[in-house]
């Protein structure tokens, strides 16, 4: 399960786009589940390619790299205190992000797959306002089962 390794963290502070890139990938890495280049991945892809996205309630990131960098699939969740500055995938314009989705997948079909789950997930208002509320690890999990992140 793309959350079993519970690399969930809820209201965390981040000075900038790039400490909450680097501490969530740090997580993931103390868990087993990427390579020790994961993160600098992660850091370059954002640099090129940003994964901000403006959604009804608020700002989200969608950070990922490539799928070598992955040793066990799995999804690493962190929502902040206060937002931080990102880039907007797209128009790169500049947006606070809140809550950050970061994708350990072993597959490019997978990664466009929940791409895909997780935009369904972010045009649901009434999940992103239990996303934003959410303060235990099982109810976060329960709330991905239940608007079909994960199985």
């Amino acid at each position: 399960m793309l959350f079993d390794k519970k690399v969930v963290f809820f209201d965390q502070s981040a000075s900038s786009n790039t400490d909450a890139l680097t501490q969530l990938a740090n997580h993931l890495h103390d868990a087993g589940v990427v390579t020790d280049e994961y993160k600098d991945a992660i850091l370059k892809r954002e640099a090129s390619f940003p994964t901000g996205l403006m959604t009804q309630t608020i700002g989200v990131a969608i950070p990922h790299c490539d799928p070598d960098k992955v040793v066990e699939p799995q999804i690493g969740f962190m929502r902040l205190k206060e937002p931080v500055t990102f880039h907007q995938m797209g128009d790169n314009a500049e947006i606070q992000v809140k809550v950050l989705f970061m994708l350990a997948l072993k597959k490019s079909d997978d990664q466009l797959t929940m791409l895909q789950k997780l935009m369904a997930l972010f045009q649901n208002e009434e999940a992103m306002t239990a996303v934003q509320s959410v303060s235990s690890i099982d109810d976060f999990i329960s709330l991905m089962k239940e608007n079909g992140i994960i199985g």
